[in-house]
Order: structure tokens, then C-alpha cells, then sequence
């Protein structure tokens, strides 16, 4: 896999002075905890989803661009059709499981959301060696007292499928919302999740759940950080999360207003607001989002793309670090570097330049964004 892979050859060459790097599912764990990018959700009941793996349907047309496929079998399923979309689920991996390896390879990562750490046993039992087909496991409303089942539940399907799954922890409940239980909630799983580090692949919060929680629903003009009571919750979790001494990667929350049709790249409310978001997620330390629609795949991952003035300041940081510390005038002469205070910055633009790219000078995130919708476009025709 590889971000962009639907541009050409000599649309790289144009856009970007160093191109997003390839990857796959056993990539080191940092890096590829980054590369998730744009993570599209799709209900377990969906009865095509295989097909559309080995077909290579995600991976091309209204899905270019997406590198990891979140199979959910919690909020996208009703309880009354829960049974079916297991079974569903269980089917759709067996099928995969016996697909070429080199197709499944071409298609994006694959993740399964679950409800609970027993219903993850149930699907051991049923699926058996069928979930090697995955990457790992969204744990939904984790909490300190739930959060080691899961992980439990984690090993058994792990040596069932003859392979390490990752977890991906989702933040989203009234523990971690509330004030008065926030700091030792977020402490606890913290340090639960630093002691099964090597194993998380990212923690992923749910701002639709926490609105939930006071009633609340943004419209499509607005961001989440427009939210206050949300903002201050994701704030914490950023400031538990996203030491740059733990190496965890904390992906953003989903916007989940979108629209289709327009001939042009944020030429809608809802395309305006997620490129923003986008911009004050990364802003924050946030490294990628939960997507509930194909059009929201490139706006998410093209907001991830590298400057050049950027990487050049990252570069001249990391370059001097070994040899000397204090004051670098910038490559454009226009900011302070300081090696020290910039240095974890420095490695975090190094690493997200390697897997999302860097752009060619004079070019911007939205020109690389506005071609990819023009070849969409074209291809429509």
C-alpha cells in the first residue's frame, strides 16, 4: 500500500519532491500506526465486503486513496440484526482467508470493531484461523475494568490467527467525558495501555458519543473543537496520550456530515468544515480520522501531506541534533529552530513526511487534492 496511489507516475513527479513511502500490515508499529490515514467504517452486515477487497473496489474509484477498512459490528449494527451481521462477518473472513494473498495485499488494511471482549470469544470459536485475514481490533468504550479483557480476548485471537492483531482502544464514555472522573479514568487506562504498548496501534476517541452524552450535535458549519465541552475532553486525552516519550499515535474523531457531487474539492459546507477540522487535528498532535464516507478518504489524507518548507526545517533539526544544540536560523530565513524544545516535533514531521509525502515547493495540500477529484471526475465520464 501506499497513500496516493491513484496518482500517476507523472503526477508524483509534479506534486511531490519526495513520495509517500509503501507499507503494509507488518510495518513497524509507529509507522504504520500513522499510515492508517483515513479510516472508512462499513457495518459488519454489508454481504459484499470481501469481494470488494479482492475485486479491488477500495481500493480504486470513489475509494482511491484508502488504506485501512474498519469492519464494525457495534454502533453501525442493530441489536436486532446483530446475530445475522456475525455470521455475515465470519462468512465474509472466510472467503478473504482464501483469496489470493496478493490481492488482499493491494487492498487496505482490515480491522474489526467489536461490542464486547465475549463477543470477540464467540467469533474466535466461529472464525478460527479466518481472522489472520485481519490487522487488528477496535475495543469500543474502553474502560480501566474492561480494558484487559479486551486485551485478553486479544491473545486467544491472536494465536487463532496464527499472528499478532493489534489493539485500537476507542475513548468514548462517560468516565472519560465527565470532569469529576476524566484525570483517573484517562491515568488508568494510560498506564494499562503503556504496559501493552508494543500491541496498540493506535487509540481512537468518539466525539459522537461524548455529544451524545450532553445532548449535543454539531452541524455541518461547525468543527468539533466549536464544542467546547468535547474540545476540553479531547484536550485531556491528547495530553495523556500524546507524549512523545510513549510513542503512542492518537487518530481524530469522526465528522460525520458529507456530500457528493460537487465538481470541485470543498466546494460544500460539509467538505469546508472536515478540511478544517483536518487542519487543527493535525494542529493538535491528532494523526489521522475515523471516516464514515468515501469522499471524506483524500480531504483526511491529502491534510497529512508535508511541506516543503516544513521537512526542510525538520531535516536541518535532526541533521544538527547530533553535532550541536541551540539557535538554527530556518532554510527561508523566516523562523527560529531551536534544536532542543523542536526535536521530538522534528522526528514526528520526519516520520509523517515518510509515509504521506513531501510536496514540491510552490505546491499546496488542496493542488494535489483538486487533481485527485479531477480525475475522479474524468473517470465518471
Amino acid at each position: 500500500m501506499r497513500h496516493f496511489s491513484g496518482l500517476t507516475d507523472s503526477d508524483l513527479k509534479t506534486f511531490f519532491k519526495y513520495y509517500p513511502a509503501e507499507f503494509n500490515r507488518d510495518t513497524e508499529r509507529e509507522t504504520l500506526g500513522l499510515a492508517l490515514g483515513a479510516a472508512l467504517y462499513t457495518p459488519g452486515s454489508r454481504v459484499d465486503f470481501a469481494q470488494k477487497i479482492v475485486s479491488g473496489d477500495y481500493s480504486s474509484g470513489a475509494f482511491s486513496g484508502l488504506t485501512t477498512l474498519i469492519v464494525c459490528l457495534e454502533d453501525a449494527v442493530a441489536d436486532t440484526e446483530l446475530e445475522t451481521a456475525e455470521q455475515n462477518v465470519i462468512g465474509e473472513f472466510k472467503k478473504l482467508a482464501k483469496a489470493n494473498a496478493e490481492q488482499l495485499a493491494a487492498g487496505p488494511a482490515l480491522f474489526l470493531r467489536i461490542r464486547t471482549p465475549e463477543q470477540l470469544e464467540k467469533l474466535i470459536k466461529q472464525a478460527g484461523h479466518a481472522l489472520s485475514v485481519l490487522t487488528g481490533i477496535v475495543f469500543p468504550k474502553c474502560l480501566p475494568a474492561t480494558l484487559p479483557l479486551f486485551f485478553e480476548a486479544l491473545d486467544r485471537a491472536s494465536e487463532a490467527a496464527g499472528r499478532g492483531l493489534y489493539a485500537l482502544p476507542l475513548l468514548e464514555t462517560k468516565e472519560v467525558l465527565y470532569s469529576e472522573s476524566r484525570e483517573q479514568t484517562l491515568a488508568e487506562l494510560h498506564e494499562i495501555m503503556k504496559s501493552e504498548a508494543y500491541r496498540v496501534l493506535t487509540v481512537r476517541v468518539g466525539a459522537t458519543d461524548f455529544s451524545s452524552l450532553y445532548g449535543l450535535r454539531r452541524p455541518a458549519e461547525r468543527t468539533i473543537y466549536d464544542v467546547h465541552i468535547i474540545r476540553d475532553c479531547l484536550t485531556a486525552i491528547l495530553n495523556r496520550f500524546n507524549r512523545a516519550e510513549d510513542g503512542f499515535t492518537v487518530s481524530g474523531p469522526v465528522y460525520e456530515h458529507f456530500s457528493g457531487g460537487e465538481r470541485l474539492w470543498l466546494s460544500s459546507k460539509p467538505e469546508q468544515t472536515l478540511w478544517e477540522e483536518v487542519q487543527l487535528d493535525v494542529l493538535n498532535g491528532f494523526k489521522g480520522k475515523t471516516c464514515i464516507h468515501p469522499s471524506q478518504i483524500s480531504i483526511v489524507n491529502a491534510g497529512h501531506i508535508v511541506s516543503l518548507e516544513t521537512f526542510e526545517d525538520a531535516k536541518l533539526i535532526l541533521n544538527q541534533s547530533s553535532k550541536r544544540n541551540g539557535v538554527l536560523q530556518s532554510p527561508k530565513r523566516n523562523k527560529m529552530n531551536e534544536v532542543k524544545p523542536h526535536l521530538s516535533w522534528a522526528k514526528k514531521i520526519a516520520a509523517q513526511a515518510e509515509v504521506y509525502g513531501v510536496l514540491n515547493e510552490n505546491y499546496q495540500q488542496i493542488d494535489v487534492l483538486n487533481h485527485i477529484r479531477a480525475n475522479q471526475l474524468s473517470n465518471q465520464y
